[in-house]
């Protein structure tokens, strides 16, 4: 019964507590409609669903209802959301279908606002621009697995306010309630009842979204009819703008006490490994191990795909510290010489590509004066007309130069 209990406090709170906005003009343009949903193209022609309107009661079933239409697959796509808010519980339970569905999210939307008519689209022709994501909407965003607010667009939060409710529409939503049916002000000690239970549960849906709770106080920094809106810097402070990703140097010892420089570099859906280390065979020699996982959100790649096409060449470019005299940032590019690569690029019993470079004089000039390395088939592959891209790293110099004294 304590969990019915609790339902009935939630359940009330969709009714009793909304999240209301002051009036604002400039972004009320879809304020009044029920949230909706449909398939659009981003930069690339990649599918991104749009969500446009307000949250009520039975937008979680609508989007249940436009994925189950949908044949498009889900994992590692963006939902874009641009909505006032509306119902707490409907935010948080569409979050949470988000989640499950392993999509990303953004604040944007897919046409341009007649009132932004002088603004270019975010990002180079991304197609989406700048959107607003308010009240019960920011609860929403939090259940992708990467988020981010595009430029120029907003993320706001305000108090719950508390209003009047009918128990007779209550009492269709929890029969099993004793309540009369009349219209029904909450007195203090209920309405502070209803308040406590309601932070309880945003509290543990935020943490469940991996977001920092403390952000909740950003709401109790506006009143019920005006709003909040977090700078990126804060958006950031609690991982509310968040994307899993990994990307180190350290040092390791091997089962055998050989000292070796590793890196890793993924997000949540793969991760490449790099290990530099000393081959004292004959003369010390730096040797550079990769290895490429070919896993991706929609599924693993072809690993013999791309040994094929590395078979071809491979080649290396990296960035300068400075810029070049036009500017631009200073890039670089040599390709590899046979005599370079000690083991060829080869499928691992893992289904994953690894290649074996020696690490030669003019490697280790680059790798001193640059910032940024990437390792890539010279020719390119079928789907983005480059070189297929094996590792990028952010170098970590002072480590660099520990694992080359140690091979003299």
């Amino acid at each position: 019964m304590r969990g019915r209990r609790r339902e009935f406090f939630a359940g009330i709170l969709s009714l009793a507590a909304a999240w209301v906005l002051a009036p604002l003009p400039a972004l009320a343009d879809n304020s009044g409609r029920p949230m909706t949903f449909e398939w659009g193209v981003v930069y690339g022609d990649q599918p991104a669903i749009f969500a446009d309107g307000d949250f009520t009661p039975e937008t979680p079933a609508a989007f249940r209802s436009f994925l189950q239409r949908s044949a498009q697959p889900t994992r590692d796509r963006s939902i874009y959301f641009n909505s006032l808010g509306g119902d707490l519980s409907a935010g948080m339970e569409l979050g949470r279908l988000v989640r499950r569905a392993e999509l990303n999210t953004g604040v944007a939307r897919n046409t341009r606002d007649p009132a932004q008519a002088n603004l270019i689209d975010l990002d180079f022709n991304s197609r989406v621009y700048p959107g607003h994501c308010v009240s019960a909407c920011s609860l929403a965003f939090l259940g992708g697995v990467k988020r981010e607010v595009k430029p120029g667009s907003i993320y706001a939060v305000h108090q719950v306010s508390m209003n009047c409710i009918d128990k007779r529409k209550a009492l269709a939503s929890y029969p099993w309630v004793a309540m009369p049916n009349i219209n029904y002000c909450p007195d203090l000690n209920e309405a502070l009842t209803m308040l406590q239970v309601a932070n309880g549960v945003v509290v543990e849906y935020v943490r469940s979204m991996g977001v920092d709770p403390i952000f909740i106080a950003e709401m109790s920094r506006a009143g019920p009819e005006a709003i909040n809106t977090l700078p990126e810097d804060k958006l950031r402070e609690y991982k509310i703008i968040y994307e899993f990703r990994t990307e180190s140097w350290e040092f390791q010892t091997d089962s055998q006490g050989q000292f070796f420089l590793q890196y890793l570099h993924g997000d949540q859906w793969r991760r490449d490994k790099v290990e530099i280390y000393c081959n004292r065979t004959n003369t010390p020699r730096l040797y550079l191990w990769l290895v490429h996982d070919v896993s991706r959100a929609n599924g693993p790649i072809d690993g013999q795909g791309i040994v094929d096409l590395a078979a071809k060449g491979l080649s290396a470019i990296w960035q300068m510290d400075a810029q070049s005299p036009d500017g631009f940032a200073d890039v670089r590019d040599i390709a590899l010489q046979p005599y370079e690569i000690i083991e060829p690029p080869k499928v691992t019993e893992r289904g994953h590509v690894s290649v074996t470079i020696d690490l030669t004089p003019r490697f280790l000039d680059v790798l001193s004066g640059a910032t940024r390395f990437q390792i890539l088939t010279t020719e390119p592959d079928g789907a983005s007309g480059q070189g297929f891209n094996l590792i990028t790293m952010n170098l970590d110099r002072d480590k660099l130069s520990g694992i080359v004294r140690s091979c003299r």
